[in-house]
């Protein structure tokens, strides 16, 4: 968070952190939007409480009154991530390396892995540097 946001706090320490809690950020999404609500303008509230517009009009098109959970941090991750490769291919590439180098004393390429995928009903073929990023994860994680 920036200091602009921060700056309702007044320089008090929360708890020994310099952390803003949960409930104190939804509280304050809280009395903003209820402000708004009662008709204060918005320049007034954004400088009341030393906020960004864009932080505003944020909170108030999410403010619902029937649902409870409205002033809470949603999760920017994204639902679901369509490019990542399937965990079956995955575990294919991983299958193929150890079975090419059972004792992992050779280094098998992800060209090597990809020739040999394409014996495989696969779907669609990963690229060279999607398999050696997942031979390369696979060693970093602990892997063979």
């Amino acid at each position: 968070m920036t200091s602009r946001t921060n700056s309702h706090l007044g320089g008090q320490n929360l708890g020994g952190t310099d952390e803003v809690t949960p409930s104190n950020l939804e509280q304050r999404r809280q009395l903003a939007v209820q402000r708004y609500l009662d008709g204060d303008l918005i320049e007034t509230i954004c400088h009341e409480m030393g906020c960004a517009k864009s932080w505003l009009y944020k909170w108030k098109n999410r403010y619902q009154a029937t649902e409870p959970t409205w002033s809470q941090e949603r999760s920017r991750r994204p639902a679901t991530t369509p490019a990542k490769t399937p965990e079956a291919i995955e575990a294919e590439i991983v299958a193929l390396r150890q079975a090419l180098s059972p004792d992992g004393s050779e280094t098998v390429s992800a060209r090597v892995i990809r020739d040999h995928l394409r014996h495989h009903p696969i779907a669609s073929l990963p690229s060279l540097r999607t398999i050696y990023r997942i031979l390369n994860r696979q060693t970093t994680e602990g892997g063979s």
